[in-house]
């Protein structure tokens, strides 16, 4: 094997074993801290929260899922043998 295809395949190891799983990790840490200091930041200085209420987010349900909202057809409930 050259020396080329070592070093080649150790390249694709640290990526796959080290790299990935440092971004992945890395990048949920980052929005996690994101989240909870836009939080603290809205909480101390007595802004409301700018969240979607219910009603709306139903709607947008109903709207990308067809079947969000809609009664089961055939509810027969088994016995507990």
């Amino acid at each position: 094997m050259s020396t080329k295809a070592v070093f080649f395949s150790l390249g694709c190891l640290v990526a796959w074993f080290i790299l990935l799983p440092l971004l992945v990790i890395g990048g949920g840490l980052a929005l996690f801290a994101y989240a909870v200091i836009a939080e603290l930041g809205a909480f101390l200085a007595g802004i409301p929260s700018k969240t979607l209420d219910t009603s709306a987010a139903r709607q947008m349900a109903r709207s990308i899922c067809p079947g969000y909202g809609v009664p089961a057809g055939n509810v027969r409930r088994l016995p507990l043998a």
